[in-house]
């Protein structure tokens, strides 16, 4: 082997360790982050905990949920919904049962296949076309429900995609919706509220009750 063919094989070798170090230090890879969230008592808080720590902590919509952390709900009707911290297009929803506290583990949890959503990629100078005259759901707060034009009811999750004449409902005080529109901006609306998905797009100012903390 020539000497330059040397160097050539160790750059490629450098190269190669230098990319998989890359990838190892990103703080995102085996992350989860929370998009969603309900809780419905002050005690039934969703919470983490990561494997070198002894306590729980209250998890917040927007949280990146370690990858060594494993996640509890131990009230029957609470939930939550996470993405992978690097593939915000698949989301996993973790709920609480009648039967006992639900715990798992991150790295269990990315095992899963979970439901795949289809995001919006719309710029100013780029419209979404998939959501024209439509909202999507990128985060939320508490329990929002949706109502069709047709009349039907559902709760909202992440990725859901609102139609212009249906009705967002949400019930408890400080809790939030965030709304993107087809040019990929964002609306964050605090509750408790009720408003059409047309009021978001026509930018008309809505009422938002807020609890300020003293």
């Amino acid at each position: 082997m020539t000497r330059s063919t040397k160097v050539a094989c160790a750059a490629i070798v450098l190269a190669f360790f230098s990319l998989a170090g890359a990838y190892a230090a990103d703080p995102k890879a085996g992350t989860l982050t929370c998009v969603g969230l309900y809780s419905e008592t002050d005690g039934g808080y969703v919470s983490w905990k990561a494997a070198d720590k002894t306590a729980w902590a209250a998890v917040k919509v927007g949280d990146v949920i370690p990858a060594n952390a494993e996640i509890r709900v131990f009230v029957e009707r609470d939930w939550i919904e996470v993405v992978p911290s690097d593939k915000p297009n698949v989301v996993f929803e973790l709920t609480g049962s009648a039967s006992g506290t639900v715990t798992k583990k991150v790295a269990d949890i990315l095992k899963e296949k979970g439901r795949t959503v289809e995001l919006s990629k719309g710029t100013p100078a780029k419209l979404d076309s998939k959501l024209k005259d439509k909202l999507q759901v990128t985060r939320y707060l508490g329990r929002q429900i949706f109502m069709s034009s047709g009349g039907d009811a559902r709760d909202i999750k992440y990725g859901d995609v609102l139609e212009l004449k249906g009705k967002v409902k949400i019930i408890a005080i400080n809790n939030t919706i965030d709304l993107m529109n087809a040019a990929g901006a964002v609306t964050t609306v605090v509750g408790p509220l009720s408003f059409t998905v047309e009021q978001v797009l026509t930018n008309k100012s809505l009422y938002k009750f807020l609890n300020v903390q003293k």
